[in-house]
């Protein structure tokens, strides 16, 4: 069986405070975008883990089978004989979540054939990742805490995303410790509705962990000058821990113009035309 696994973007993320463990408190809406794996899973005589495609060399931490690793010892599952293809169309260490989202896409696999029920899948996404729970649904959703959904709801998906990685692969954790950021809490009233307009989430919200980010990869201011100096760019901003850095644009004309210039300024960087889902 082949399976979508998507990317997605942060709309925005904060980060307001500190556990003990120093691990940091977040809160980020996050929406997918129309960019994807594909996941080959069959059931085989034990477990094998391959990654292909333009970005499957550059995984190094195979997390599939520390998950299938977690699920045997807790007894979650009798077996792990699957035979599980990867192909890697979301850029690794970009901030968009592509490793995330390849458990959750296998989590919902087991969940659909009856090897893992729904209250074992949430607890197995809490366990072992900050931001798969976000992935085992399809809406945008409001993150807290460690990356816990604490909403869902809908973003009108009008707009194209021009998304941009420099070929750069960013460690999450080398990221975080840079920041030295505490924020105000951005609160969203979604008590009376299941629907954000993306103006609403982005006018006055930004990511906190961009100039940490630029510390590491200089690319990232550059990206970031380059999408604001375009005034059909309606919004700039870097997805998660980066590399990756997105625009936002009204229509499809004006984000393949923007990619076309882009690519002549620097044709080793990768992009993707791309929509919210």
């Amino acid at each position: 069986m082949k399976l979508k696994s998507f990317a997605k973007v942060n709309l925005f993320l904060e980060l307001i405070g500190k556990y003990e463990n120093n691990f940091h408190i977040i809160n980020s809406i996050v929406s997918r975008v129309d960019l994807h794996d594909e996941i080959l899973i069959k059931e085989g005589n034990n477990l094998t883990v391959s990654f292909k495609g333009q970005f499957g060399s550059l995984v190094e931490n195979d997390n599939i089978n520390l998950l299938f690793k977690f699920l045997t010892q807790e007894n979650l599952i009798d077996h792990s004989d699957f035979i599980i293809e990867i192909e890697k169309n979301i850029p690794v260490g970009s901030g968009l979540g592509g490793g995330s989202s390849n458990i959750a896409t296998i989590l919902n696999f087991l969940e659909k054939n009856n090897y893992i029920n729904k209250e074992e899948k949430l607890f197995i996404s809490r366990k072992i990742g900050s931001d798969i729970e976000f992935f085992l649904e399809e809406n945008s959703a409001l993150l807290s805490g460690k990356g816990e959904v604490e909403a869902r709801f809908i973003i009108p998906p009008n707009e194209f995303v021009l998304l941009i990685y420099p070929r750069k692969v960013l460690n999450t954790k080398d990221v975080y410790l840079q920041n030295k950021v505490i924020d105000k809490k951005t609160i969203f009233n979604l008590d009376t509705k299941n629907q954000l307009f993306l103006d609403e989430v982005m006018r006055n919200t930004s990511n906190s962990l961009e100039e940490s980010a630029m510390r590491i990869c200089k690319e990232i201011k550059e990206m970031k000058n380059i999408l604001m100096s375009d005034q059909q760019c309606q919004y700039a901003r870097m997805s998660g821990s980066g590399s990756c850095y997105y625009g936002i644009y009204r229509s499809e004309k004006d984000t393949k113009n923007a990619e076309k210039d882009l690519l002549n300024q620097h044709p080793d960087w990768w992009t993707c035309v791309t929509k919210l889902i």
